[in-house]
This record gives C-alpha cells, structure tokens and sequence, in this order.
C-alpha cells in the first residue's frame, strides 16, 4: 500500500514522526511490509516544523501521481499560523480522493480538508479546544468533537494531539491486520483505540462575542451557578424578556443558558473529582444539583464517562 505523508511548513513533528514510527513498525512485525511511505512538501523542500524543527521529504507534492493513502499532521500550536497555505493542497489532494484515495487528518489537519472541501456534508472530528472555531467556519461539516475518530466517503479525521496513535493503529488494523495492529498497541504500549475525546476536553468560556449585556450575564452565572436558578428569573433579573434573552444568549454564546449553565456545574464538578476527596453526594450538591443518580446521568451524557470513572483516570495523586 502506498501512503502519502504529506508534511506542511508549521506542521506538528511529533504527528509526523508518530505516523513513520508506527508504520515502519508495522513492517518490520509483518512477514511482508505491507506500507510504503512516502513523505512529502508542495514544493519537495523541507519543511519548518512546529519548535523550529526540520523535515526532509522525499519529493515534491506534483511527483506523486497516485497514492493509495494520505496522511496530514496536525497543526496543534500553529493552526493561525498554517491556515491560509491550505488551499494550495486543494487540487492535489482533491485528484487523489477522486482516484480513489483515501485521505486522512490528524487533529488540526481537520481544517486542511475542510479548507478545500473534502468534508463537505460529512461528519468529522477534530481537536477538541478548535470545535467552535471549527464550526462557524465550517457549517457545511457536520462536525462531532466529542468522537476520537469520524470516517465517511474515504475521509478519516482524527480528534487531538495523540489520537494521531488511535488514528495509526485504525489504519494499521484497517489497512494490515487486526493482529499487526494488536502487535503494535502491545510493543508501543499504546491502549486499544478510543472512542470519545470529550473526557479531555477542557472548557473555554466563550466572551469574544462583543454583547456586552449577556456578557454581564456570563459573569453573574459564573459566581451564582452553584445556587437554585430558574432561567425565566436570570432573563427578568437582567431586564430581558425571555424569548429574547434566549436568543441573544444562544447567538452570543452559541449555548442555551441552561447547557451554559450545566456547562458551568460539569466543569466544576470536573475540578472537584479532580482534586478532593468530596464524595459524589457532596460534589452534586456543591455545583448547584440536588438528585446524584441525576447528576450522574448527565455527567456520564455529556462528559463520556462515569464519574467514579473519570475520578480513578484525573485524579492528582493525594497524599
């Protein structure tokens, strides 16, 4: 099988050289190599790495005529940086899907196929801090940050940073054997591949959205949300009707106030499990909720995992 690896200036080196550890690994565990790898720039140069390192190449984009397998490094630390190169891979990478390729991303290479249209109408990941990003300028990607990795119409991206190696071994599996890929997990102690990213996910409040009046609302709810709140009484509080402060808090925030406001508890809930004994009785009490069978659907719904479970994972070592 041939694989394209295509490396772009500002790309993620570990990304890069993830995929040519795991792939040469596969060969030297088959009895027959079954991936021939290829790396390469648009212009057959080296490339500038994120933290100044440099990757050589072996040819140019324009000197692979066809290839079986695309692979794309992320852009973790350098996306704005990377951004506005990305629809010179457009041609390129566009021949080779339609002849038949399949093309995949790594974390932030998600934008790279979306940037030339590869994802249009289709489901997709990406790394978790970029969603929103991600889906105002994408709306035509049904884009689900929550997934580790997301395939359809031979476009497989991949969520952040080190799903590159659930990303690798699917592909290994897919493309190998189940058993190279077993082979593999076992020899680079990497875990069977994971399905959700959402555990990881940290999040970032959204305020650059220049309403100053919902943004007093954020700032009230991020000292209140502990306590007993009805949102029809949040919206009178402010002095807004409640249709229109629903509106405007959705077009703002791009959340309802009330999955802000469970947004705000889960959050706290996630830093409590991580760093106190608190039980879960005290924890659900703590962040503003009153039924802990409840409030352990709802973590497990919109986090991936119980919290128990997502204690045992996060929690610092206490002494």
């Amino acid at each position: 099988m041939h694989i394209t690896l295509l490396l772009a200036d500002h790309c993620s080196a570990a990304g890069a050289t993830t995929a040519l550890e795991m792939l040469n690994a596969a060969n030297l565990f088959a009895e027959v190599a079954p991936f021939e790898v290829v790396a390469v720039s648009l212009d057959g140069q080296e490339v500038n790495a994120w933290g100044g390192q440099r990757l050589r190449v072996d040819r140019a984009l324009a000197q692979v005529g066809q290839t079986d397998l695309v692979l794309i490094p992320g852009f973790l630390f350098t996306l704005k940086e990377a951004l506005p190169t990305f629809p010179a891979y457009g041609p390129w990478l566009r021949q080779q899907h339609a002849q038949g390729a399949v093309v995949a991303s790594m974390c932030t290479a998600a934008f790279v196929l979306a940037e030339v249209g590869l994802l249009d109408g289709l489901r997709a990941t990406t790394h978790w801090a970029f969603a929103d990003y991600f889906r105002r300028r994408y709306s035509e990607v049904l884009l689900d940050e929550a997934q580790i990795l997301c395939e359809g119409n031979r476009v497989i991206t991949c969520g952040g940073a080190t799903a590159a190696m659930d990303l690798l071994l699917h592909l290994i599996r897919r493309f190998g054997s189940p058993e190279l890929a077993q082979t593999c997990s076992k020899y680079l102690l990497i875990d069977k591949v994971r399905n959700e990213q959402s555990v990881y996910a940290m999040w970032s409040l959204p305020k650059a959205h220049g309403d100053g009046d919902i943004l007093r609302v954020q700032h009230w709810l991020e000292q209140h949300f502990p306590q007993p709140l009805v949102i029809d009484d949040v919206a009178q509080r402010f002095g807004f009707g409640v249709r229109n402060f629903k509106r405007r808090f959705k077009d703002a925030t791009g959340y309802t106030p009330i999955a802000y406001l469970q947004t705000l508890r889960l959050e706290r809930a996630k830093q409590l499990l991580e760093s106190s004994r608190m039980t879960l009785e005290s924890i659900t009490y703590a962040v503003g909720y009153e039924d802990s069978n409840s409030f352990r659907r709802l973590f497990q719904q919109r986090v991936g995992l119980l919290p128990a479970a997502y204690r045992k994972r996060f929690q610092s070592n206490m002494s």
